[in-house]
């Protein structure tokens, strides 16, 4: 079982090895904290101040205060001193919360030896603590390993759970707003009685940062010192270790599409050769003597319809996912802004009046295509087009707060008595998706008001094209957007006189080709339900 490290010397042998322990003053720490620099001290309040509430408080105003002579006239470290000299440890305190910010020139100016600290507080071990609440030194070293991306998915994720963090510029002032919520529970630690008092948890934010990629190392790191803490609670041991324990290194799980952009670099270079003959496909030609019996009547040509997209770039986990063990790390899906452009190009150049959105929830999601199918659908609407950019598994996409949505509850909701203005109005779903298999055990059922099991046959009128086939992945690149995607706006804009289920038909042979030319497999299919061929071009019947 691992150890958590307090060492139990008494101040007298703490004195014998910084022997000028006592020259740590008031009036020292007045003139310190003007060279220490505003991330710094956000930090070493951080750590410092015992009362979360106080700490925040005060950090709210520091980081409202924009000149530094204001900051510091603030005083946040004399303060904190002024209240803790009572202790005889507050200036080891001080020094460790010293040491694990790195601040080594400020210690070397308080006269001490930079190397005998560090052998001594062991700055780097995150398992290593004397005074610093261990807790803290975990979640401080979380906070200097927090990007910008990571740290603003951290904060969509809160809202989900209705923690608001807008406000807060920092990670430390996040932490102590959990702290203050109650959703980060820290006990006490007792100098006199080496022990600790009431229960550490922290396990929602343990299953928050879980599936933050490289940021998932201090999930498992918070979960064993919160269960070391707190077997010493149950046991009533005190905390005491006279050697360090040496723990295994956490490696950071590796993107298993970082090599992707390297293979499709040159991908879009054959994309712009689209204008070449493209492999010969049989049976393709329409019918066009017989277009006015055999195609879907478009009421009105200068208004073909409404087409709806939702592009899914910003992922985090949130309190739904969690709950239902959707834990997983979706990256954030660079270049899908490429697509959304060219789509509303597209989509409007075809006479299609453009909804879109990005980055929405479950719930979001729902909502909008329901307020688009009643409030922007009109009597003269020809076609309805969905357009889902997004990840996906099989026969799911996911909304950006990571929850899986079914594509057969969307067909439902198409398909329902709350659409009956796209009754008999042929539909079509574009899904910029992998297919990829997934654990059953994770599979969630999200409902969306769809009609029940008796009313399936009515599914009919429907066009749902996917990037890629079931098994399979669907690539993108960050500058240039996803092929499939790209490839269908070129062929929709080209391909004039095709039905659309014919131009779909020339994409999946397009992408098929750059693909195996490139060994990757991305085979994009569709699934049809119309009873008509349907057209997108001036060349279509009129009612």
């Amino acid at each position: 079982m691992l150890k958590m490290l307090r060492a139990d010397a008494e101040v007298k042998s703490l004195d014998n090895l910084f022997k000028n322990i006592n020259s740590v003053s008031l009036d020292t720490i007045l003139k310190l904290q003007n060279d220490i620099v505003p991330n710094d001290m956000t930090s070493l309040v951080f750590l410092l101040y015992e009362v979360p509430d106080t700490a925040l408080q005060r950090l709210i105003v520091y980081q409202r205060v924009s000149k530094d002579f204001e900051r510091n006239n603030m005083n946040l470290l004399y303060d904190w001193a002024l209240y803790a000299q009572s202790r005889p440890t507050w200036r080891y305190e001080f020094l460790e919360a010293l040491c694990i910010c790195r601040l080594y020139n400020v210690i070397r100016k308080l006269g001490f030896n930079v190397s005998n600290v560090k052998k001594h507080y062991l700055p780097e071990n995150v398992y290593v603590n004397v005074y610093i609440d261990p807790v803290k030194k975990v979640l401080y070293n979380l906070c200097e390993s927090m990007t910008s991306e990571n740290y603003a998915k951290l904060k969509r994720t809160l809202t989900t759970y209705k923690i608001d963090v807008s406000e807060h510029e920092t990670c430390e002032a996040v932490f102590l707003e959990l702290m203050c919520q109650k959703f980060i529970k820290l006990g006490q630690y007792n100098r006199e009685t080496k022990a600790y008092t009431a229960t550490y948890d922290v396990e929602l934010l343990i299953k928050i940062i879980k599936p933050f990629g490289a940021l998932s190392k201090f999930a498992t790191i918070l979960r064993e010192v919160q269960s070391q803490i707190n077997t010493q609670n149950s046991s009533g041991e005190s905390n005491a270790s006279g050697t360090p324990v040496t723990k295994q290194s956490l490696n950071d799980s590796k993107s298993q599409n970082e090599n992707v952009k390297e293979s499709f670099d040159d991908i879009f270079k054959l994309l712009n050769d689209l204008h070449l003959e493209d492999v010969p496909i049989q049976n393709l030609k329409s019918d066009t003597t017989i277009i006015q019996r055999d195609a879907y009547i478009i009421k009105n040509k200068n208004r073909l319809g409404i087409c709806c997209i939702i592009n899914q770039e910003n992922f985090h986990p949130s309190k739904h996912s969690i709950d239902r063990k959707e834990i997983l790390y979706l990256e954030d899906r660079l270049g899908s802004t490429k697509d959304l452009y060219c789509l509303e190009r597209t989509m409007s150049s075809l006479k299609f009046e453009v909804k879109s959105k990005s980055n929405l929830d479950h719930i979001e999601f729902i909502k909008f295509i329901k307020d688009v199918i009643q409030n922007d659908v009109k009597p003269e609407d020809s076609v309805f087009m969905l357009c889902i950019l997004s990840h996906g598994v099989r026969g799911h996409v996911y909304a950006a707060d990571s929850v899986k949505i079914n594509v057969d509850d969307i067909k439902n909701m198409l398909d329902s008595d709350d659409a009956k203005n796209l009754h008999g109005v042929p539909k079509v779903l574009i899904l910029q998706a992998c297919q990829v298999e997934e654990d059953p055990e994770v599979s969630n059922k999200l409902v969306a008001d769809g009609p029940n099991a008796n009313y399936y046959l009515r599914k009919s009128h429907f066009l749902i094209c996917w990037a890629t086939a079931p098994e399979y992945e669907a690539y993108r690149i960050i500058d240039k957007g996803s092929l499939f995607i790209q490839c269908l706006c070129a062929k929709m804009k080209k391909e004039r006189n095709e039905h659309l289920y014919d131009i779909f038909t020339k994409v999946t042979n397009t992408v098929t080709s750059l693909c195996t030319k490139l060994h990757k497999a991305q085979v994009p299919i569709c699934e049809s339900t119309l009873v008509k061929k349907l057209y997108i071009h001036d060349r279509f019947p009129e009612k």
